[in-house]
């Protein structure tokens, strides 16, 4: 297919009544041409050639159609008599043919291969026009004149809804809005094919035509963009695209989707209506760090195309790196970590990596840098990108203040975890010793309690907490539980596990045990 090649029109133009003259005009076939038309200045009216629409013949696929339907569940009679047998009913609203004979008020027909006799009284006859020449183009076709195929007159573009004429072969004679002509059958669907689309790969203009020799600029598309498609040009490497309700023609658009690219200001800076320094003006200004989707590179005036608060426009202070944000010293506190990560030397994805954390450690935040943040986790330490990387409560971490801290009686119980933090503290509570020294009660408080955090794998911990369950259950007073577990507020403002007095034991251990002012179990003598 070469659809760059201009189609010839012969028009014959008539000037008063005396002179007809023959005027050879040359039309591109990218666009169907109406070939009917009055010119502005001179008034001369210009005849349409013989493959306009309106010449077109009528279509074989447009007939005279006579349909007799029934108004009513009808029965199907033996002969013309209510007393006659019937064959069946028919349902109303169902296609029956007349045989054309007539018995008064009753008509023969046929029905599922049955004729007999019905109430014509029921019968609803009409005549209407038949259309089922709609049809839809596959791909951008040139028409021609007639089915030799030999003289191109136009041309009709993908997805256009036409009428067929007429088949010839493996030709068909179609009408669109302005010609009346012959294509390839194959080009033709009775279904409109889906829409098309097409990728802008880079960045780049529109223009109002496929010839570079013949175009003008009408605007720009921007990388990663997707729009409707509906032609190839192979000459001028030009694919013609839905913009903004307008079809025009870009060299910058493909089927694949490419990746989007993003970029981030180095520092504060500028942005501006183009890429030229000497012609465009500034339209706003972009923080250092933020982090914008791009378009494109201008090399000769180094500059950046970018996305910002959805507008495009033009700066010099981005770059594929993102800066460094400030180091911030903030007050410490704890979170449990969600997935397993890397840390890096310093914040920033380019730098070293330090080491790795595991899912469910408990870790001390101590800096912040933009989004990224300053952990501590005992002997591995260093910086990662905040991206629910962190929660509060460790759903698998439980804090322990009695015989279950480390060297106690019950410790061994305590086997398994895969992290161990000592030395911290439950906020708002009291501690308190009743009956046997070993037996102390963790109850609300105004002070803090001493204790020993223990973390547990996905894979172990709710092993770990069903365990501890059944061993803190044991201790009952009156047939009832002296603890249950509940997430209580750590010091370091992270939650964990513990086991606490109930309402009812909490009485009980206030009013008959002994208050251990230093809220540690080490040091309740």
């Amino acid at each position: 297919m070469t659809p760059d090649k201009p189609k010839i029109s012969t028009l014959i133009i008539t000037l008063g009544s005396a002179l007809a003259l023959v005027i050879t005009l040359c039309v591109g076939t990218a666009t169907e041409v109406n070939a009917q038309s009055v010119h502005p200045e001179t008034s001369l009216r210009i005849q349409a050639a013989p493959w306009d629409a309106k010449n077109a013949p009528s279509s074989k696929y447009i007939t005279t159609v006579t349909e007799t339907r029934t108004t009513t569940n009808l029965n199907l009679r033996e002969s013309p008599s209510t007393s006659a047998s019937s064959y069946g009913v028919m349902p109303k609203n169902t296609l029956v043919k007349l045989t054309g004979k007539k018995d008064g008020s009753w008509a023969q027909l046929t029905w599922k291969s049955r004729t007999g006799w019905a109430s014509a009284k029921y019968l609803d006859t009409r005549t209407y026009k038949k259309d089922t020449s709609t049809r839809y183009m596959v791909g951008y076709t040139q028409i021609h004149e007639t089915s030799a195929m030999n003289h191109i007159i136009g041309a009709v573009n993908f997805r256009s809804e036409v009428s067929l004429l007429e088949m010839s072969s493996n030709y068909a004679h179609i009408k669109t809005g302005y010609y009346h002509g012959w294509v390839n059958s194959n080009k033709l669907s009775t279904r409109r094919p889906a829409a098309q689309y097409r990728y802008v790969q880079s960045s780049g203009s529109t223009y109002s035509h496929w010839n570079p020799n013949s175009d003008k600029y009408v605007g720009r598309i921007h990388r990663g963009d997707k729009y409707e498609y509906r032609r190839w040009v192979g000459s001028s490497k030009r694919d013609e695209i839905k913009v903004n309700g307008k079809w025009v023609w870009t060299s910058t658009t493909n089927r694949q989707q490419p990746s989007t690219e993003y970029r981030y200001a180095q520092e504060n800076g500028d942005v501006y209506n183009g890429p030229a320094k000497n012609n465009s003006s500034r339209v706003g200004s972009i923080s250092k760090g933020t982090k914008v989707r791009w378009g494109a590179w201008n090399g000769a005036n180094r500059r950046d195309e970018i996305l910002l608060n959805g507008r495009w426009v033009w700066t010099g202070v981005t770059d594929r790196k993102n800066p460094t944000p400030p180091i911030k010293n903030i007050a410490n506190y704890s979170r449990f970590t969600t997935k397993p990560f890397a840390l890096y030397k310093d914040p920033g994805s380019g730098s070293k990596t330090v080491g790795t954390v595991k899912k469910g450690w408990k870790v001390s935040i101590t800096h912040t840098a933009g989004t990224w943040k300053h952990i501590n986790a005992g002997s591995v330490y260093g910086w990662v990108n905040d991206v629910d990387h962190f929660r509060i409560h460790g759903p698998f971490s439980i804090a322990v203040y009695g015989t279950l801290r480390t060297g106690q009686s019950a410790y061994n119980i305590m086997g398994g975890f895969q992290q161990k933090n000592m030395n911290q503290r439950i906020q708002k509570t009291s501690l308190y010793q009743l009956w046997n020294p070993n037996w102390t009660f963790l109850t609300n408080g105004s002070k803090t309690v001493v204790t020993e955090q223990f973390q547990y794998s996905d894979s172990r911990g709710p092993s770990m907490l069903k365990k501890l369950d059944v061993y803190e259950g044991q201790l009952k007073y009156q047939g009832k539980p002296m603890y249950t577990r509940q997430k209580v507020r750590m010091s370091d403002w992270s939650q964990s596990w513990t086991y606490k007095t109930t309402p009812f034991s909490e009485k009980v251990v206030k009013n008959s045990g002994r208050y251990i002012s230093s809220g540690d179990f080490l040091k309740r003598s």
